[in-house]
């Protein structure tokens, strides 16, 4: 059986006439021509930035500079694209791969997972807020939650909040959402976290947590980045049955160093922070959909989404964007 024509199944925008081919517009893209009304028109592709107008080299471009560490003006200056429509395409991509990753990393059975909480700011630090009396809600403090499954490396869930007891009850959601069956799970000792996971996750979890107590710095502690030395951990049970050996925070922690060296939001000590909570987030969901589906890593040679079972293959920036 013959394939239908390209006349058959383009029918005129106008009439709904049958239409012959009438050459390319200036971008390539194919131009129809109605037998009938003899109007024309021009057939557009869908975007997989939705509305955005920019050449789908250049936007890969521009996103890959920003999940390796380079600052917005930086990738201006490199690819040549208005900062501006950086922002707007980091924001589409980010929503596009929040979305991506709400729909794949749903219900993934894990062993191992470990949670931890990694500080940055938004417009100003909050003391900073404090002493100016600002009362916006949108600048300040933001913690990112991470949840990281030991064996694969997988970034399971992320939520950028506050350091409270609600964002750790909605991360908590978050993470129960994208897990399944038994499993065990660390975290550091933040006190809001046992409640939240009891709420969300039930019996279902082995949960410990490790305590650390820090040594107090005697010389203008509140300007050091670097925490102080680690005096003593505690491992303590809190729920089911941990292993005690595995009760551990260390691999999580290793990703929050990863996240400062590929996100120059996180670099300390420059202005490159966010001004923006809403570019902040789409930062973050735009770093989490790459590192799981994009970045090799170095210990288990594949990419976390590939060990986990949710990938065939590394993909491509591009691929991520249009899946």
């Amino acid at each position: 059986m013959d394939a239908p024509s390209l006349s058959s199944v383009t029918p005129c925008r106008t009439c709904g006439g049958p239409t012959i081919g009438w050459g390319r517009d200036k971008d390539g893209n194919s131009r129809r021509k109605c037998k009938a009304c003899r109007k024309t028109f021009g057939i557009i592709p869908e975007r997989p930035l939705g509305s955005m107008r920019l050449d789908m080299k250049k936007a890969t471009l521009c996103l890959s500079l920003l999940t390796e560490g380079s600052s917005i003006r930086s990738t201006e200056r490199i690819t040549g694209v208005h900062r501006d429509t950086i922002m707007r395409l980091l924001r589409k991509a980010g929503e596009k791969c929040e979305a991506l990753m709400n729909r794949i990393v749903s219900h993934v059975p894990v062993a191992d997972v470990q949670a931890d909480e990694l500080w940055c700011f938004v417009g100003m630090k909050e003391k900073t807020k404090k002493r100016k009396k600002i009362d916006n809600p949108e600048l300040g403090d933001a913690y990112t939650f991470v949840g990281l499954e030991r064996e694969s490396k997988l970034a399971l869930a992320f939520h950028m909040g506050r350091r409270t007891m609600e964002d750790a009850s909605i991360f908590s959601a978050k993470l129960a959402a994208a897990t399944e069956g038994r499993f065990q799970i660390s975290t550091d000792g933040f006190n809001a976290y046992p409640a939240a996971i009891e709420e969300h996750f039930g019996g279902r979890v082995d949960y410990g947590q490790i305590v650390k107590v820090f040594g107090t710095e005697l010389i203008d502690a509140e300007r050091r980045y670097s925490p102080p030395a680690i005096i003593s951990a505690e491992k303590v049970l809190i729920s089911g049955a941990p292993k005690e050996e595995r009760i551990c925070t260390s691999h999580v922690e290793r990703t929050n160093l990863h996240i400062r060296m590929q996100m120059r939001r996180f670099t300390r000590l420059t202005n490159a922070f966010s001004k923006k909570r809403e570019n902040l987030r789409a930062a973050l969901a735009l770093h989490f959909a790459t590192y799981n589906f994009t970045w090799m890593h170095s210990s288990i040679r594949m990419t976390p989404a590939m060990k986990a079972g949710l990938a065939r293959k590394p993909w491509t920036m591009r691929e991520l964007l249009t899946a």
